[in-house]
């Protein structure tokens, strides 16, 4: 018998059940809040599979644009 693998979630958005990582549905989600200048960034790691991932004022972003961030301040 053959079973296909579900596809992985797209995340466009902060996980609405925080906890469980939408990669694997199996890892604990570590997640950091902070504040640079007037955004609010967070950053969140599943420590089972190591996806990461980054969102400004709630909405994912890529890593280059958090840097971007960074640079410019």
């Amino acid at each position: 018998m053959v079973v296909a693998a579900a596809e992985p979630e797209t995340c466009h958005t902060m996980p609405e059940t925080p906890g469980t990582c939408p990669e694997c549905k199996q890892g604990d989600l570590i997640t950091i809040s902070m504040a640079l200048g007037e955004r609010d960034l967070t950053f969140t790691t599943c420590h089972m599979c190591e996806s990461k991932w980054w969102f400004r004022d709630g909405e994912l972003v890529p890593l280059t644009s958090v840097i971007d961030l960074v640079v410019r301040k």
